[in-house]
């Protein structure tokens, strides 16, 4: 760091030191990214602890803590009381808890239970309180075998053990969370009062007492780990004043299984003192004074934490940046300064092992990593003065005995490198990674992956290797293999574009995933982006298909049952659905490397969770309630959904009066197309296995498609075409698997309603008559294979020789081959087959030809059934007889629908046919009173803080009379957020009409302007402005985004998304820019004259990216202060540096820099990608040429357009006087190594060089 900068650091941190009053509390010890230790939730938020080091117990009643240094009341304590030498956590969640309560263990280890080792099915009734248990066994927990921490030991091969424990509690009322802390192997089911309130790796509601596990599970205390934490909803409802019981039925994966474990623990939080139960013992984190939670959280970037005391003078002051996951910063123990600590001790004394710091440097590669076509002679740099560089090449992280850079790295063969900053008593630097691949070539994207490999393939803890002979079951799936265990480990991932240089990495957590497909020889993988390893979000365009490029979790799979045959049935059957109401993952076959060795090709896929749900309907993932199979919960809480099922049991549905009931909690649309398809492809791995649905407040319940491996006809029975997958979905009384009552229940009771009858009969019949038609299927098998054709030879060369894969390949091309002309073999036959099972389920007799005929196309189209949108001359579909088609004419815009004509002749626009014969119709259209399109005009889908008008659009009448938009419809991407146009409004001629999504933020800053609202959805930075007529018909649509090739100018800057002219086409990028600050609703959109021909650019945008960059403008403002010219964006800057050291804090008000010097660099730390706008005179790079120092300086980059950094820097690079320039993401131009890793000089950038002499920069006008 700067000297100069040092000091002034200092002199500002003593003038806030003698503001600090001379108190006993302090803030002792803070983590701003914690993955270790568990509230009482189960969740790791971030965490503060407070330490009084005086010999008097302190009140902190109406005291306050905040993360905000122009709000020092944020948060405001509880009356708790800080004994003399003792420490006080608070977890900094956001949750905002201030209670004081009484946390009791009601159910401990130790206790003794009732219990019974089954050889037949208990009776139901063994759950409930009532239950007489007389009978059982009686031992004391936990219980199992050869875990070493058995009280009760069974035996050997146990393959479930069912447990009963009563327990007291009093004052119920009191009780305001109820946590189980299970450890366990393999999988649970807990109940409380005989109700299910908790489980984990096993279906069935509930499970045969004989039921193996989904995968195997490894305890964790008697290695030192903490049990799972699960944490009760609707327990109000379920316990009682007085006895109570736990039930627990513990499953074993098999009766080979090396181990089995089953230690529970059931805690309550009272609101008010309470002797029930016993205090928790330690291994829970639960005592008393660790339940509260601030309302806010701490930011990983940078963050000051002010503690006031209850007249509002500040005690204590604690800045936090640059810490690494799960380090501290406190206060020494013995020196009293702010230190790190990789050793945290929340509640005790801080860890005598101390660092100053943590290095904050980054490591610059002179070669990017990816594919290469010849040696690398790779240099390392950015390291400062008494620090090193330490580097691996076999995937490992660096640790202080690696190896030394010391010079250039010479690579010819596949390797990672990872490098790492070290210096004495400081934490060192975060882990940089580059891989590099040589003489390959690939036409599909590429994942490179970097992992230790001891936490791969180690043979005690590597996840991906069966572990220690003996430990497995040597038959497939190998159950008590490493690779069935739910260990997560880091990986670093880089992701390579085939056809482009874009790539992005990230550093993530990976684990193991699938199910039996886990035995073979290449398996799948889940990514997790957690804090811990840097991001908290994967953001990135990885699938071509999604609108949407934010991503908590991603998996690359295998293709299941279907690997290394055709390898892509799972995403050929999903992706079918494309475009229907069927929510799937999306796919990106990817070739992948680790450590360098070619692992062949995986699927990409997004992750079936709520966060994939949530960024599809752009609603709040954490609302969101995921359940799978027989209601068992993912997410959220079932109550609802079997309230649903319950009705559905007891209830006559065919009474049209009830089915109302449905109608208003499902997604008929969703669940009729849902049965459909799963019907048409035969798939019979379900419906007992491989559901998953969802709902949220705002939407009814709707299923997801997904894992469709076994549709179109499994590997050992390919031509199951035949098969009639309608009449066993309809089961009554199938088998355990695939298809037990439970799971044809609401089918079967749905379709004894004739008008859904009728509704499942023509969704089916649209889709034959479209999707499914056999020349469509087989053009889409064709598609899907041409996305993984480049890589088909080189995946299976690679992996047709593996053990795992139990038969033989020898001609690569035929084989697959062979499965995939099964594929459209089954979709050649399976139509007219599907067609026989539809009559013979529902005693249908023929079906007849409909033809739909449109004299011209561009003036309308038909609806059919509220699912298809027939927009052709002529089109021909069959239909049930006896089964009434809807048919409704939508005219399109400046047309107005006349009348049927053909078979029939009707005025309405909606008809009903009921089809005995052939039957054609024509729709009739006319034109309506001449107008042209109304056109989305202006978007502001992300307001800035300090003029937060919320998300509003505008849209403009280009004619010259008023248009009526009276019921007209807004949607965004998603078709569940429709927007009503209220009824009686018009847009003059040559007019606009502003909607809004909240009418108080609009009115706040925008008052006057006329508008209607309000919306109850928002608009994303990458999303889409539809509008629709009154009839449905699309009238504009703006697909947009913030990412090239569209402008991110509008995100969070001041600016809104403004066409330039409603001449123009509104699809295309460059028809918008951003025009008027804070834009300009209800107002024509007024671009600046362009004289920067004659006079130069009168404004300049620069785009900030978060986190450290650097920056320099060419423009000169009326006001040169650095605080006024960051004014639009001053609410994201963290810090601004000059070269001299001098810095501006917002935080802290405080400006060490002043006006902005010409021809400078700076350096800024921003907490959001934002943008900054320049506005001034063009400071032309002929007059101001840049005096350069020796050593390093920060000089900024005075041309509007982009210039060679070699041709730049030529007169000074041939007096030999340059040694390097770096850019802010630490490329590098090397001249002695004539090496130029920045390429083109970027205006807005700024640049770090070094030179040896004193000399001057002239920015020549051929550069």
């Amino acid at each position: 760091m700067n000297s100069q900068f040092v000091m002034r650091y200092l002199v500002l941190t003593f003038f806030i030191g003698a503001l600090l009053q001379a108190q006993s509390i302090r803030i002792n010890e803070v983590v701003s990214s914690n993955s270790v230790y568990f509230d009482e939730d189960g969740d790791t938020p971030d965490w503060i602890e407070l330490y009084n080091y005086g010999s008097q117990n302190v009140n902190l009643e109406n005291w306050t803590l905040s993360d905000d240094v122009s709000d020092l009341s944020k948060w405001t304590f509880p009356n708790v009381t800080i004994p003399a030498n003792d420490y006080l956590l608070l977890w900094a969640s956001d949750k905002d808890r201030d209670q004081i309560t009484s946390t009791r263990t009601l159910v401990n280890q130790g206790d003794f239970y009732k219990y019974l080792i089954p050889s037949s099915e208990p009776s139901p009734n063994w759950k409930n309180l009532t239950f007489d248990d007389s009978n059982w066994s009686t031992g004391a927990s936990g219980f199992g075998y050869s875990d070493g921490d058995d009280t009760t030991v069974i035996p050997n091969g146990t393959l479930s053990v069912y447990l009963r424990k009563k327990f007291n509690v009093s004052s119920v009322a009191d009780v305001i969370s109820l946590i189980l802390d299970i450890d366990y192997d393999d999988a649970f089911v807990a109940y409380i009062n005989g109700v299910e309130v908790a489980r984990a790796n096993i279906d069935g509601v509930a499970p045969p007492f004989n039921a193996s596990t989904n995968q195997d599970h490894e305890a964790q205390m008697y290695g030192g780990g903490l049990p799972d934490r699960f944490t009760i909803a609707d327990f109000s409802s379920i316990l009682v004043e007085g006895e109570n019981v736990l039930a627990i039925q513990a499953h074993n994966i098999s009766s080979g299984s090396s181990d089995f474990t089953t230690i529970p623990f059931l805690s309550a939080i009272f609101s008010s003192a309470n002797n029930s139960g016993v205090e928790p013992p330690e291994i829970l984190n639960l005592n008393n004074n660790n339940h509260f939670h601030t309302n806010f959280k701490i930011s990983s970037d940078s963050e000051t934490l002010t503690l006031s005391n209850l007249t509002g003078n500040i005690i204590d002051q604690l800045l936090i940046e640059g810490l690494p996951p799960n380090a501290s910063i406190g206060v020494s123990g013995t020196s009293e300064n702010r230190v790190n600590y990789i050793e945290t001790t929340p509640g005790f004394q801080n860890s005598d092992e101390e660092f100053l710091g943590s290095v904050q440097n980054e490591i610059v590669f002179s070669e990017n990593g990816g594919f290469k076509d010849a040696s690398v002679n790779l240099s390392l740099s950015g390291n400062g003065f008494s620090q090193e560089i330490r580097y691996t090449t076999d995937g490992s992280s660096p640790n202080p005995q690696s190896q030394i850079y010391t010079s250039p790295i010479q690579i010819s063969t596949n390797v990672s490198v990872r490098a790492q900053i070290f210096s004495d008593n400081y934490l060192p630097s975060p882990v940089f990674t580059e891989s590099y691949i040589f003489g390959s070539n690939h036409d599909i994207d590429v994942l490179l992956l970097s992992v230790d490999p001891f936490d791969f393939f180690d043979e005690d803890s590597g996840i991906y290797v069966f572990g220690t002979e003996g430990t497995y079951n040597t038959a497939i799936p190998h159950f008590g293999a490493n690779f069935w265990e739910e260990w997560e480990r880091p990986i670093h991932f880089s992701f390579h574009e085939h056809d482009s240089n874009r790539s992005v990495e990230y550093n993530a957590g990976v684990k193991i995933f699938g199910g039996w497909s886990r035995s073979n020889g290449q398996r799948s993988l889940s990514f997790f982006a957690r804090g811990k390893y840097g991001d908290s979000e994967f953001e990135y365009p990885f699938f071509d298909n999604l609108i949407y490029n934010e991503f908590e979790a991603f998996t690359i799979r295998n293709s299941g049952q279907d690997w290394l045959r055709s390898s892509m049935k799972d995403i050929m059957l999903t992706s079918l659905m494309r475009g229907s109401e069927i929510d799937f993952q999306e796919y990106n076959p990817v070739a992948t490397y680790i450590n360098g060795e070619y692992w062949g090709m995986y699927n990409m896929r997004e992750k079936t969770n709520e966060h994939m749900l949530a960024s599809k309907h752009n609603v709040d993932a954490e609302s969101i309630t995921l359940l799978t199979n027989n209601a068992e919960v993912i997410e959220g809480s079932n109550e609802e959904y079997n309230e649903l099922i319950a009705y559905i049991e007891n209830t006559d549905l065919s009474d049209d009066a009830n089915f109302e009931y449905i109608k208003d909690r499902v997604d008929l649309k969703n669940y009729t197309l849902y049965q459909v398809t799963n019907i048409y492809t035969n798939n019979t791995d379900w419906p007992g296995n491989n559901i998953k649905f969802w709902k949220h407040p705002d939407t009814k319940w709707r299923w997801i498609m997904y894992d469709t491996d076994f549709g179109f006809g499994p590997p050992w029975n390919v031509s199951n075409y035949h098969e009639n997958t309608l009449s066993f979905a309809l089961r009554p009384d199938g088998p355990g698997w695939p298809n037990p009552p439970w799971s044809t229940l609401l089918f079967r009771k749905l379709i004894t309603n004739e008008g859904f009858r009728n509704q499942f009969v023509n969704r089916y019949a649209d889709e034959l008559n479209t999707r499914f038609l056999p020349t469509n299927v087989s053009n889409h098998i064709d598609q899907v294979y041409s996305t993984i054709e480049p890589e088909v030879l080189a995946h299976y060369t690679r992996w047709k020789d593996d053990p795992s894969l139990g038969f033989e390949i020898t001609d690569i091309n035929a084989h697959v081959n062979y499965y995939v002309s099964n594929m459209k073999t089954f979709g050649v036959n399976r139509h007219p087959i599907a067609i026989e099972h539809i009559k013979q389920q529902f005693n249908l007799s023929n079906l007849h030809p409909l033809t739909l005929t449109n004299p011209d196309v561009s003036k309308g189209f038909v609806a059919v059934n509220e699912n298809l949108s027939i927009q052709q001359d002529t089109w021909t579909g069959d239909y049930f007889e006896t089964v009434p088609v809807k048919l409704t004419a939508i005219p399109e815009f400046g047309y107005e629908f006349s009348h049927w004509s053909g078979n029939l002749f009707s005025n309405s626009e909606t008809i009903e046919v009921s089809l005995t014969e052939s039957f054609e119709v024509s729709p009739n259209f006319i034109p309506a009173e001449t107008t042209s399109s109304l056109v989305i005009n202006e978007i502001n889908y992300k307001s800035i803080n300090s003029f937060d008008a919320d998300d509003w659009i505008e849209l403009y009448n280009p004619n010259d009379i008023a248009i009526d938009v009276s019921n007209w419809e807004i949607k965004d991407d998603d078709n569940t957020h429709v927007f009503v146009i209220p009824e009686g409004t018009q847009i003059e001629g040559e007019g606009y009409l502003v909607i809004v999504k909240n009418e108080t933020d609009f009115r706040s800053v925008l008052p006057g302007i006329p508008f209607v609202g309000e919306l109850d959805f928002g608009f994303g930075s990458s999303d889409a402005v539809r509008l629709y007529d009154q009839n449905g018909a699309l009238h504009d649509i703006v697909d947009y985004q913030s990412a090239a090739p569209w402008s991110s100018c509008a995100d969070e800057t001041g600016y809104t998304l403004e066409l330039i002219s409603p001449d123009l086409d509104n699809t295309l990028p460059e028809s918008w820019d951003c025009i008027n600050m804070n834009g300009s609703p209800n107002a024509i959109s007024i671009v600046a004259s362009d004289q920067s021909e004659l006079f130069g650019p009168t404004e300049q945008m620069i785009s900030l990216p978060k986190g450290w960059s650097m920056f320099s403008t060419y423009m000169i403002p009326d006001d040169m202060n650095l605080v006024s010219v960051l004014s639009t964006i001053v609410d994201a800057v963290i810090i601004v540096k000059d070269f001299n050291g001098d810095a501006y804090l917002r935080e802290w008000n405080f400006d060490g820099i002043g006006n902005l010097t010409v021809g400078q660099g700076y350096q800024i730390k921003t907490s959001a990608d934002i943008s900054l706008n320049v506005v001034g005179d063009y400071a032309s790079p002929e007059d101001h040429p840049i005096s350069l120092t020796p050593g390093w300086n920060l000089i900024g980059y005075l041309k509007e357009e982009t210039s060679n950094t070699i041709a730049v820097f030529s007169e000074i690079n041939d007096s030999g006087n340059l040694v390097i320039v770096k850019d802010y993401t630490g490329s590098a131009y090397l001249p002695a190594l004539e090496f130029n890793g920045i390429g083109d000089m970027q205006p807005g950038q700024a640049y770090q060089l070094k030179i040896v002499n004193q000399d001057v920069l002239n920015y020549l006008p051929n550069d």
